[in-house]
């Protein structure tokens, strides 16, 4: 399991609704929210994955993708609009 930026107490973002939080240089626009990530590895655990190997499963909202540049530094969602 490879979370991104996940509200949790480890990101001081326990009180925090992820799904209302904007997080520019973040494709989805939002941290994740915990149960999000919590789902994947329930699926990973559940007869339904039994086929999956020695595989990783990245749940970052789009930030992989992104490269170097996506992080905290983007301010704006400048880089939306062609």
């Amino acid at each position: 399991m490879a979370p991104g930026e996940i509200a949790a107490p480890m990101t001081g973002q326990e009180d925090e609704d992820p799904h209302r939080a904007a997080r520019p240089g973040v494709p989805l626009g939002r941290p994740g929210d915990a149960r999000e990530i919590a789902a994947v590895i329930a699926f990973l655990a559940s007869p339904q994955a039994s086929y999956v190997t020695r595989a990783s499963w990245v749940a970052d909202g789009g930030m992989l993708q992104m490269g170097p540049q996506a992080g905290s530094h983007i301010t704006s969602d400048d880089w939306r609009t062609p």
